[in-house]
């Protein structure tokens, strides 16, 4: 008896696991699928250029010098005074 209640949950549960993989779907899903990629392409693309736009928008940064009063502005030339 046992037995037969395995095997009927087993193949209930197999049969329901089967279901769930047939669609049906045919060409119509395959449409979907191609409309959705085509959507998803578009999307990055917009995304590129909207990263492309925010990036011409940053101003180039020059880097301050700290101690630039202490050496001189120029590489090479000191403040102090020779003697």
């Amino acid at each position: 008896m046992r037995l037969c209640l395995v095997i009927v949950a087993a193949t209930l549960l197999a049969s329901a696991a089967h279901a769930q993989g047939l669609t049906g779907a045919g060409k119509r899903g395959q449409n979907e699928q191609a409309v959705d990629q085509q959507r998803q392409k578009q999307k990055a693309a917009e995304a590129e250029k909207a990263y492309k736009a925010g990036l011409n928008k940053i101003p180039e940064a020059t880097k301050p010098d700290p101690w630039a009063d202490m050496r001189g502005a120029e590489p090479g030339k000191s403040n102090t005074k020779s003697k």
